[in-house]
């Protein structure tokens, strides 16, 4: 499973950030909320990808298509893909918009690919003026 290479990652990357584990089917990892309107991040190990639910917003789903790599080696580009991706987004670098009754994504800072003009947007501290 890929949260066997992940969880120790996110410990040792993200030390004082309050993650939780827990056994599936439960979300493998979760790291709280800073600011309310934007919620938790749930880490969901879906076997051969990971599912980030990114708190109150929209979720996306890390995976590798490399047949050329083995099992392993795809875990560990997808556990590192997550981990990069929780660096950009702890250090407000990551745009979030949208719920997840209607949709939203994420982008990095500087880049507008998929919200509206009207949509409120956030990073990880909250919400964006």
């Amino acid at each position: 499973m890929i949260s066997e290479l992940l969880i120790p990652q996110l410990q040792q990357r993200f030390p004082g950030r309050g993650l939780r584990l827990s056994p599936p089917p439960a979300p493998s990892a979760v790291f709280p909320a800073i600011h309310p309107e934007v919620g938790e991040i749930q880490i969901h190990d879906d076997g051969d990808e990971i599912t980030l639910v990114a708190g109150n917003l929209t979720q996306g789903h890390f995976s590798s298509y490399d047949e050329s790599l083995s099992r392993e080696q795809r875990a560990e580009q997808i556990a590192g893909s997550v981990v990069d991706f929780l660096e950009e987004l702890f250090a407000d670098r990551i745009i979030l918009w949208g719920s997840h009754r209607g949709g939203g994504g994420w982008e990095p800072v500087g880049e507008n690919s998929g919200w509206e003009a009207d949509e409120k947007r956030y990073v990880w501290s909250g919400p964006l003026a």
